[in-house]
């Protein structure tokens, strides 16, 4: 009889011990999860970051351009007063 508890209170642990182990897993995975969607996030503030970048460098492509073309035009307006 006394085994018999014993045995039987055992299992009980054991029970508990596997619930406790299935909790841990989900918490695994839940953690998984805020992972990737932590990743995720990274990744696309990255590629805001590199669109910024981009535009950034195109804006200052175009002033560079426009100087240059302003400075040339300049320098034609030169050549023609001196021309005259």
């Amino acid at each position: 009889m006394i085994v018999k508890l014993l045995l039987m209170n055992i299992l009980v642990i054991l029970q508990h011990q596997m619930e406790w182990i299935m909790l841990l897993m989900n918490m695994l995975v839940i953690l998984q999860h805020q992972i990737d969607w932590i990743m995720l996030l990274l990744h696309i503030v990255e590629k805001s970051r590199m669109g910024m970048r981009l535009r950034y460098e195109t804006q200052m492509n175009m002033e560079v351009w426009l100087v240059l073309m302003k400075m040339k035009n300049m320098k034609m307006q030169l050549l023609r007063i001196t021309l005259r």
